[in-house]
């Protein structure tokens, strides 16, 4: 089920993990409102797209890459929803090669027919492009003269002459735009986003000084630390986010092994 836009876990994801928190805060007389938590959702979704190295939430980007000679081109950012446009340069104002729409296909998505006619197949999940195109060498660039040039089918060598023009992240098309993208992340991005906002309201209820550092009870006496008596919970989400000496975190598992 897609999400609100920016968001990548919704407002009853951090009622059901963290509904202690916010239970107390409301019987306090300081409740985290709607907005409040929705903020605090989105600036959560940023946190963890830029701890994990990755593009989770819907982002449409141009980008330019240095041309590499080869059929084979990686994007950095990943996974592919959409190329919208790719267009290859051989210098400011000459155009070399312009993929048509609808002879780019999508790796597991094209039929044989379909991939015989493409120019282009997307490997959504990597962010490999590879040109397929085979039949078409000869064509008339623009500004060539003569206009017959031959072109042999790969990423012209060059420096930032490559135009990808593209939707990273994790979503499905938006009903009334087929050029848009709503949130739809895995259970693991969806739950680490959660984790994250969660310590955010942990952090909130410390901040307007509502935290119980210790309590007594009878002749025991329980110390809570600086988060006060929701520090336990805190010191569990992280754990859970960012690991143990024993196990690694929701974090490292998310994070792009190599930079893009």
């Amino acid at each position: 089920m897609p999400l609100p836009e920016g968001q990548l876990c919704t407002m009853e994801d951090i009622q059901s993990v963290a509904a202690p928190v916010l239970a107390y805060l409301e019987n306090v007389g300081y409740p985290a409102t709607p907005d409040l938590i929705t903020t605090w959702i989105k600036n959560a979704s940023r946190q963890l797209e830029i701890e994990t190295n990755r593009q989770f939430l819907p982002t449409r980007a141009t980008e330019w890459y240095d041309g590499n000679d080869t059929q084979t081109l990686v994007l950095r950012r990943f996974p592919v929803l959409k190329v919208h446009q790719l267009r290859i340069w051989g210098g400011r104002h000459f155009l070399i090669w312009e993929f048509p729409p609808d002879k780019i296909v999508y790796e597991g998505e094209y039929t044989p027919d379909q991939y015989r006619q493409s120019e282009l197949v997307v490997r959504r999940e990597t962010g490999v492009l590879n040109i397929t195109l085979g039949l078409l060498e000869w064509f008339m660039p623009l500004r060539m003269q003569p206009p017959l040039f031959i072109w042999n089918r790969r990423f012209v060598l060059g420096r930032q002459n490559i135009e990808v023009d593209y939707t990273a992240g994790m979503g499905v098309p938006d009903p009334n735009d087929p050029d848009k993208f709503l949130p739809e992340p895995t259970y693991e991005v969806r739950y680490a986003a959660t984790l994250l906002t969660a310590i955010k309201v942990v952090d909130y209820a410390v901040g307007v000084n509502l935290g119980v550092v210790s309590r007594t009870l009878g002749e025991r006496t329980e110390n809570f630390g600086g988060q006060g008596i929701f520090g336990t919970l805190r010191q569990r989400w992280m754990d859970e986010l960012y690991g143990t000496p024993q196990r690694p975190g929701l974090i490292m598992r998310l994070k792009a092994l190599t930079p893009r």
